[in-house]
């Protein structure tokens, strides 16, 4: 049965909603504020007021940004410069109601949530609401969309769902990166960066110009810093030789956490066949070494607390704190390697005034390699043979164990993955337009074909197994002697998807238009999920799911003027479903009405932009486990259907321009994100449940101010900016109880609800701040060529709190933000 929780009368909901979003759009206007992300201000060449518009192509086809009955931020590659927004989670900043975080662990996922949903899509075969895009390509693997952002010519970040045009698993919005084409003129573009944490950036571009019909870009970049905690367990030398079929692998732990050494490289060759027909082909390669982000520990259970105090060198052990502290134990953690890389092939045809046509072939593929991470947060723990160490039942560590293993070290969770992404599509675009209807049609087909499993291989002791308190006699990784309970795995998914869509708008009069559109998808999911008992005998499912889903959109546009859009709309989406481990999931799905003004004031001195929406989210998928579903234990991974949320709020972004040189901006996002009804599966075993990684408020502000020549042509460009988020809490619930060591007194009720405030205090991610600044030299000539010299900072007040927390029942495990950054760029083009 159906519990419902939080009841609230949805109509008052939406009213209050609408009621806060216009006050706050009255207010941007009489303040004057902007929004940076969403417009770019003129060249800095001849500076000078108002405000130019950007082109982009949310809806399959170059348009204005102000044209567009859509709620976007568009970000140009001079925005990414003076933001200085090199990764992803870097978006943050910049963009209302997005928010950007890495899980923990040494696989690098982004975990992004947009308009109260989380995306994360970390289950083998499942997928994620918030769909990242390449130059039209979509990004089938969660990993691979954490990535270098260097020569990116402009992102454009849709937010709702946008199930018409980009399809399934886009109930959030979708991120698209466009990288440059090819000019016609010849140029080269060489950018070097050196900075505190041994920074070092190298981008380095050379355009070849027109020949023939022929034009060409290559870039490189390289980019290496070292992290900015240490590790107390550094040089810690792992033999994982037993999980490798017997084959020598040794990996040692870093002296510091966080840090990258990162190699890309890219390519495109454009072919004008003639006037109407253009070839583009596109190639990118990314090599990523890296090591996880410091984990430290916010929490730890009264078992925990036992085992720390039983320790002889209490120096080598992480601080319980909120604060980001100067070094951790993660002794468990060794670096890991991605490698990403795609080709892809864009025909455009031009038939006539209002007929063209797209295609986009694609392949990209993702390999992962990491061996170790701790996600407990708890290295330096040794089995010191105190008596502690025979009373850990509750947590499946065996007196015997615990007498048979004294001196051995024990890791309190560790994560391990290794496996590739491979993936084809193909997609086919129509374009009409006439006077009367504007229309965007056609189909898309794509498959992946993802493999994720467990570091190390089937033969011998199989691969590397998760499980709490695991020891580790001589740091040989796995034990044999604690195999039972723990769980290697390896999926492998054949996905296939094929859709086809049209969308239209119908010109009624010269001010109105009205939309209409629909998309018909097709969903395969075929392949083998294989939980390792031990090293000869697993538990092997099969993963088998069929589905076909229609999404649509209705809307108006209205014109009131030539500066000013008001429209509205109603929209649906989904995620796909799927199966595993035995368990078929259904979609998750997204409806979602939304209404909002584009408009420029005063001759393009002040810009606003204002979306109001209410969306709600059915047959939400949650991550669960064969024991609350009745099943066998050893399935420790599993997604069900388990309940239904519905989310209200808005986001204003306004620009102000009022004097030659001088731009200020501002935006604001507001989500108001409630359960509406939870099965009683999800919250087993919880006292509370919690609204995780969802902060209700996310604003943005900067000033930026472009100076008239100082030196020849060169002029001074300053900018400082901030950016906020409210207070959310990092996990999805309060445990009901504790467990305590065997033989000792289990914790009265008042005890427990003592532990229960202190634990969920330590989940929340407080409210904070982010100051970022930049001043640059800009067009400084040096013999034939420009020359910019910036310095920057990021975190300049280096704000130390809560990034992400994760939670293993027996800890709190916690990301902290990074530590302020600081350094010079300097850039000559040729």
């Amino acid at each position: 049965m159906t519990s419902f929780i939080g009841a609230t009368k949805r109509d008052h909901a939406i009213r209050r909603t609408l009621k806060g979003a216009v006050s706050g759009a009255v207010l941007a206007l009489v303040l004057g504020g902007s929004a940076y992300a969403q417009t770019a201000v003129q060249g800095t060449d001849e500076p000078q007021g108002g405000i130019t518009d950007i082109v982009v192509t949310a809806q399959k086809r170059a348009q204005n940004m102000q044209d567009v009955p859509v709620a976007i931020s568009a970000l140009s590659s001079d925005q990414l410069t003076a933001n200085r927004i090199t990764v992803a989670s870097d978006l943050s900043a910049v963009v209302p109601n997005l928010t950007v975080r890495t899980q923990v662990g040494g696989s690098s996922l982004p975990v992004y949530s947009m308009r109260g949903l989380v995306a994360l899509g970390s289950a083998q075969g499942a997928d994620r609401g918030i769909a990242v895009y390449i130059d039209g390509v979509y990004l089938g693997a969660a990993v691979g969309s954490q990535f270098e952002l260097a020569e990116i010519e402009r992102i454009e970040v849709l937010r709702g769902p946008q199930g018409t045009l980009f399809g399934r698993n886009s109930t959030g919005g979708a991120i698209h990166y466009i990288t440059p084409e090819p000019p016609a003129d010849f140029g080269v573009r060489v950018t070097g960066t050196v900075g505190n944490y041994d920074q070092r950036r190298f981008v380095g571009r050379v355009n070849t110009g027109q020949f023939g019909p022929f034009s060409a870009t290559l870039s490189y970049t390289h980019s290496e810093r070292e992290g900015d905690i240490r590790n107390l367990g550094g040089g810690t030398v792992w033999d994982l030789t037993g999980a490798n079929g017997g084959k020598a692998a040794k990996f040692t732990s870093p002296d510091r956490l966080g840090g990258s050494n990162t190699d890309a490289f890219r390519a495109a060759l454009k072919m004008d066949v003639n006037d109407d027909l253009t070839l583009l082909y596109r190639f990118d390669y990314t090599d990523s070494r890296y090591t996880a982000p410091a984990l430290g520990l916010t929490y730890v259970t009264p078992i925990v607390r036992a085992i720390f105090a039983a320790q002889a060198n209490q120096a080598l052990l992480t601080p319980i704190t909120d604060k980001r502290p100067d070094a951790v134990n993660n002794a468990a953690t060794v670096p890991s390697h991605n490698k990403a890389w795609g080709h892809s092939l864009t025909a455009t045809y031009k038939a006539s005034s209002e007929l063209s046509f797209k295609n986009i072939l694609a392949y990209r593929k993702l390999t992962i390699s990491a061996p170790l991470a701790d996600i407990s947060g708890g290295g330096g723990i040794f089995n010191t043979g105190a008596p502690i160490f025979s009373q850990l039942a509750p947590v499946g560590f065996s007196a015997a164990l615990g007498a048979s293993t004294v001196g051995a070290p024990i890791i309190g969770t560790i994560a391990s993955a290794e496996g590739q992404d491979k993936q084809w599509s193909d997609e086919f675009q129509a374009n009409l337009d006439t006077d009367f209807v504007t229309v965007t049609a056609g189909g898309l087909y794509y498959s992946q074909t993802p493999s994720r499993g467990n570091w190390g291989e089937e033969t011998g002791l199989g691969r590397l197994r998760s499980g709490a308190f695991r020891v580790y006699p001589g740091y040989a990784v796995p034990y044999a002697g604690q195999l039972a309970g723990t769980g290697g795995r390896i999926t492998t998914v054949k996905i296939r998807s094929y859709a086809f869509f049209a969308q239209g708008e119908f010109h009624l009069t010269p001010q109105l238009d009205l939309v209409g559109g629909l998309r018909y998808t097709n969903d395969r999911k075929d392949g083998t999920d294989n939980t390792a008992l031990s090293g000869t005998s697993a538990l092997v499912t099969t993963i088998r799911y069929r589905d076909s889903r229609i999404t649509y959109n209705l809307g108006a546009n209205y014109k009131i003027n030539n500066d000013v859009l008001v429209y509205g709309k109603y929209s649906t989406g989904y995620i796909s479903g799927g199966s595993l481990g035995g368990v078929v999931y259904n979609p998750e799905t997204a409806k979602s009405l939304e209404g909002g003004i584009k408009a420029d004031w005063f001759d393009r001195v002040l810009r606003t932009n204002l979306a109001v929406f209410s969306v709600k989210y059915g047959n939400l998928q949650f991550p669960t486990n064969g024991t609350a579903l009745g099943l066998s234990s050893a399935l420790t991974s599993l997604l069900t259907n388990a309940g239904e949320a519905r989310a209200n709020g808005f986001e204003l972004e306004t620009i102000l321009a009022p004097v030659h040189g001088l731009t200020l901006s501002a935006g604001a996002g507001f989500t108001d994100f409630k359960y509406t009804s939870l099965r009683p599966l999800v919250t087993l075993g919880q006292a509370d449940f919690l609204v995780q990684y969802r902060p209700k408020w996310t604003l943005n502000a900067a000033a930026q101010y472009v100076t008239e020549p100082v030196a020849g042509d060169a002029r001074l460009n300053m900018r400082l900016d901030a950016n906020y988020r409210s207070r959310s809490s990092g996990l999805g619930g309060v445990p009901a109880t504790f467990s305590v060591p065997t033989g000792t007194p289990a914790l009265t009720p008042s005890q427990i609800a003592a532990e229960q405030a202190v634990y969920k205090a330590a989940a929340v991610i407080p409210a904070y701040w982010l100051v970022n600044g930049r001043i640059a030299l800009e067009g400084f000539k040096l013999g034939g060529s420009k020359v910019t010299a910036a310095l920057w900072g990021k975190n300049l007040f280096n704000y130390r709190g809560l990034n992400f927390v994760g939670s293993n029942t027996f800890v709190i495990a916690a990301d902290y933000e990074r530590a302020r950054t600081y350094g010079i760029d300097l850039t000559v083009d040729f």
